[in-house]
């Protein structure tokens, strides 16, 4: 698998974002805007509420239950992808709601 998305909203009346994970980085889409983090570009990972992929001019959010996982998973995730050995694998993942495939 190549990639793997999701649509989700900012709130109950939110507006709709779509999270990507790819091989070549994270990204959100919103209604006007893109943000793409490529994998190298990746300077940290914080964990909180959700997740934030931070590079040193842009910054993905991920809110909690993204891809059905709790943020300190999907970050244990992000920082597997960050190997070219291990992101098809994990965008697999990612792409059946967290699940292992194995």
């Amino acid at each position: 698998m190549r990639v793997a998305e999701q649509v989700v909203r900012t709130g109950p009346f939110g507006r709709k974002l779509r999270l990507r994970v790819d091989l070549h980085g994270v990204s959100v889409f919103g209604p006007r805007d893109h943000t793409l983090i490529r994998w190298e570009w990746i300077e940290d990972l914080e964990v909180g509420d959700g997740v934030t992929v931070r590079s040193a001019t842009s910054e993905v959010n991920f809110p909690r239950r993204a891809f059905g996982l709790s943020p300190d998973a999907l970050a244990r995730l992000l920082r597997e992808a960050a190997s070219i050995e291990q992101r098809p694998e994990v965008i697999a993942r990612l792409g059946a709601g967290g699940r292992s495939l194995g």
